[in-house]
């Protein structure tokens, strides 16, 4: 999603009134914007596989059960073993890792990886975020697709329901500010995580539970499920001129 990032980082340094208008906070809030978090797969998704989702670190997978085991161990069965790219960054994290929605299969498209943080790109993120803590007030992962803006919903000792509550306020302005702005793009809450896939390890629960960043949220962009991954190229800055708005309607209700 860098190419939406460069819109959102373009919006952000411009200095026409007819993007920024009078809201001065946009010049007046610190910025940390990623524009690439995948540059392996970005390459490769580009020369070899469109749909290239996870990263392009190696690992090998090996047959398992207690039948293989059983095999192996009396050498009546030679183990093959499978070769196989990638994990899921969005599933790599460590608060929750390795639970509902990831695999521990290698071959896997939810591949949560070996362990938390064992992909490069996500364990310097997190440690960006670390020593970045005390700055940091809103967090949004930009993904695809599905138009939903999500945020992570497990109570913890440090995040209470009233918290909770704070959270849907933010994400319900976002929706309104995108409204406000006569888009013709309909994005909806997920407020049960009952709208995105069922996933762990995450990069909002890790920012919002263990960071402590306040609002931590993941943005699912356009579109709907016509095109899916498919977006036409002649909507992606309308798409990312959506994002901006939402975003910056929630920073400055924060």
């Amino acid at each position: 999603f860098d190419i939406y990032a460069k819109y959102i980082k373009s919006f952000v340094l411009s200095e026409t009134s007819a993007v920024l208008g009078d809201q001065s906070f946009i010049r007046n809030t610190t910025w940390y914007i990623m524009p690439v978090l995948n540059p392996d797969s970005y390459v490769y998704s580009h020369d070899y596989d469109r749909f290239w989702k996870k990263s392009r670190s190696l690992h090998v997978s090996r047959p398992t059960g207690l039948i293989n085991s059983a095999m192996t161990w009396l050498k009546q069965k030679k183990v093959k073993e499978k070769i196989c790219f990638g994990v899921d960054l969005d599933r790599n994290w460590h608060y929750q890792w390795g639970r509902r929605g990831s695999s521990k299969s290698p071959c896997n498209e939810f591949f949560a990886g070996p362990g938390p943080f064992s992909e490069p790109e996500t364990k310097t993120m997190a440690e960006f975020l670390l020593e970045n803590r005390s700055q940091i007030k809103l967090f949004i992962s930009l993904q695809a697709y599905g138009q939903i803006l999500s945020y992570p919903i497990k109570v913890n000792a440090s995040y209470n329901t009233e918290r909770l509550d704070d959270m849907l306020d933010v994400a319900m302005v976002g929706i309104d500010g995108l409204r406000k702005k006569f888009s013709k793009s309909r994005y909806k809450i997920d407020t049960s995580n009952d709208l995105i896939e069922n996933r762990s390890g995450c990069s909002d629960a890790f920012a919002a539970y263990e960071v402590g960043i306040p609002f931590a949220y993941t943005l699912q962009l356009a579109d709907n499920g016509v095109h899916g991954y498919l977006l036409p190229s002649a909507a992606i800055e309308s798409t990312a001129a959506d994002a901006f708005e939402m975003i910056i309607s929630m920073l400055d209700y924060i």
